[in-house]
């Protein structure tokens, strides 16, 4: 009898079939693909953030030539 989860031992996983190597190309590319989409979404945001930073920058520059900061 096998030996489970609920008797106490412990169940070790075995596959039940080997990948084939369309298997396993395809599934490097998909994490690669994963990653460089990550990879794009922080440059963009970290380019982003410049942006914003540098228009935050001259609104406060505009007040205080209006003299609107207090």
């Amino acid at each position: 009898m096998p030996r489970g989860i609920l008797s106490g031992g412990r169940m070790s996983y075995i596959p039940r079939s080997i990948p084939t190597d369309f298997q396993i190309v395809f599934g490097f590319f998909a994490i690669a693909l994963l990653l460089l989409a990550i990879w794009f979404f922080f440059d963009w945001m970290e380019r982003y953030a410049e942006k914003r930073a540098r228009e935050i920058e001259e609104e406060l520059e505009e007040l205080e030539e209006m003299g609107e900061v207090y």
